[in-house]
């Protein structure tokens, strides 16, 4: 059933007598370490990662004695073990769709809840609901449920409302809608180039289901779509984030959103650089929005805002109007969610389900050669190779690997990086029987791409996959590897995220039993 926030009149007399400052602090979120000492209490705050215990103590320190608590926020696109250590973790939205199940999504889900507010957390910035119409798009990659209105739909909605049902509040992101542009709203304002027909047809119709179905929260990225708007006066499409066409007519009046409209980070350059970030803010509230994520509250922030209303980029009625709301919708949730109840996870049974969707979702892209499954003995020489961008990390996989692969074969050799030349050698030395190459790319904020790049991606070179040796490359976070390299890289497995049983289940499909 569609979300609506509740009224509250004596909400609205508080409105009217409060001061811009205070207006203010409630619609902003800002984003805090969970050791952070706030000044003033603010509608909600973002957390970032940390323990089950300091989020806990942070959110009772934050909200003692509040009439009117604060949301306590994080990003758990996929489960609660990115946000909080400890809980448990889960691959990815994608690999979530590639274990074909929609009931492990909703459990997935109902299970993030649970954990997430026995930490207490209220609300996440999540799911994300893109779709990958572009595997070169940056931000994406395994966050999208698939290439598809329909399994975006089916899988996200399944995990939306897990959350919901079990009493955690999702954001469905990032409207109008990422996944096909070339670049990353962290440094520019990026482009959605799909037609009214072609956007109704996919991010219409996943927005308008699962509006339909209770979506309680929505964040616009800072993205044009240039088919429902009108460009500027410099002829550039604003981001979604400004404006009333996508805000106001698409999102609130064709599709019906009646929740919190929360934005994307206020720092990504494709809402300041695009703005002023003061003049930005005003746009975003007077376009339909309620909620500036990452901004924080200083003297500086307060006088650059109060100038803005006096010069009426923000009307004073515009302002009180996203406080109510914001003030409201924190109240209804709090009226029926008690702060403070714990709820019970079964972990053995969350772990195993962590492990069946980790093992359901590794693929094997392409196998040209027959190399799989590989005869590893006693005998079994292997050079395992990283090659990893600097922002990608490697989740510490490669040296779970080496290790389990030194328990079954003779030699396993590890090599970090080491270049064209050095691979080159490698290959051609006789000295092994087997390449595994393990992959690192992926995206990451503000880096603008998902594949190899600089200097890693020189690995590529000298054509040393031609040689004698056999040659399996994995990759754990993004499916740009696979279609960039397909002429020259003949088998490929993608585990489409990582989890404490990624290892054992590639061990699975690269061994011969």
């Amino acid at each position: 059933m569609k979300y609506v926030i509740k009224d509250y009149p004596q909400i609205k007399e508080t409105v009217e007598k409060m001061s811009v400052e205070e207006l203010l602090r409630v619609v902003i979120c800002p984003d805090i370490r969970a050791n952070t000492e706030m000044k003033h209490r603010t509608g909600s705050v973002f957390i970032h990662p940390t323990t089950a215990e300091e989020a806990s103590a942070a959110s009772e320190r934050i909200n003692a004695g509040a009439e009117n608590p604060t949301l306590i926020v994080s990003d758990m696109e996929d489960g609660a073990g990115f946000a909080i250590r400890g809980a448990t973790a889960f691959p990815s939205m994608r690999a979530m769709r590639l274990a074909e199940n929609p009931d492990y999504v909703y459990e997935i889900g109902a299970i993030a809840a649970k954990e997430a507010m026995n930490a207490g957390y209220h609300w996440t910035f999540g799911p994300c609901v893109d779709i990958l119409g572009n595997p070169y798009n940056p931000p994406t990659a395994n966050r999208s449920a698939g290439n598809t209105a329909d399994e975006v739909i089916e899988y996200c909605g399944a995990y939306m409302s897990g959350l919901q049902e079990t009493g955690l509040i999702a954001t469905l992101k990032h409207f109008p809608g990422d996944g096909y542009s070339h670049d990353d709203q962290h440094v520019t304002v990026t482009h959605n180039p799909l037609s009214k027909e072609e956007w109704d047809a996919s991010y219409g119709k996943v927005y308008s289901t699962l509006i339909e179905k209770g979506a309680m929260a929505i964040m616009p990225g800072h993205i044009s779509l240039a088919a429902y708007d009108e460009p500027d006066e410099n002829g550039i499409y604003p981001p979604a984030s400004v404006s009333k066409k996508l805000l106001g007519e698409l999102l609130r009046g064709k599709l019906g959103f009646e929740g919190i409209i929360v934005s994307d980070a206020t720092n990504m350059s494709g809402f300041c650089g695009y703005m002023n970030l003061y003049r930005a803010s005003c746009a975003f509230l007077e376009a339909g929005g309620d909620c500036l994520l990452f901004m924080h509250e200083s003297d500086y922030f307060f006088s650059e805002m109060k100038k803005c209303i006096e010069q009426g980029y923000l009307s004073m009625e515009t302002l009180k109007n996203r406080a109510y709301r914001m003030m409201c919708f924190a109240r209804e949730y709090f009226e029926s969610h008690p702060v403070g109840k714990k709820y019970e996870v079964d972990r053995e049974a969350s772990n195993a389900l962590a492990k069946t969707v980790t093992e359901r979702a590794i693929r094997v892209t392409r196998d040209r050669q027959g190399l799989l499954p590989f005869e590893v003995n006693k005998q079994t020489r292997i050079a395992h190779i990283t090659i990893a961008n600097s922002w990608s990390g490697d989740y510490g996989i490669p040296e779970n690997l080496v290790k389990k692969l030194s328990e079954i074969a003779g030699t396993v050799d590890r090599y970090s990086d080491p270049g064209p030349n050095k691979l080159l050698e490698i290959a051609r030395s006789g000295d092994y029987d087997l390449m595994i190459c393990s992959i690192f790319e992926g995206p990451a904020w503000g880096i603008n791409t998902p594949k190899l790049a600089g200097p890693a991606a020189r690995n590529m070179m000298s054509g040393w996959m031609r040689y004698e040796t056999p040659v399996i490359f994995t990759t754990t976070n993004s499916p740009a590897f696979a279609k960039t390299y397909e002429p020259i890289a003949d088998t490929v497995i993608e585990t489409h995220g990582h989890t404490r049983y990624t290892v054992d289940a590639l061990l699975d499909i690269i061994v011969k039993k």
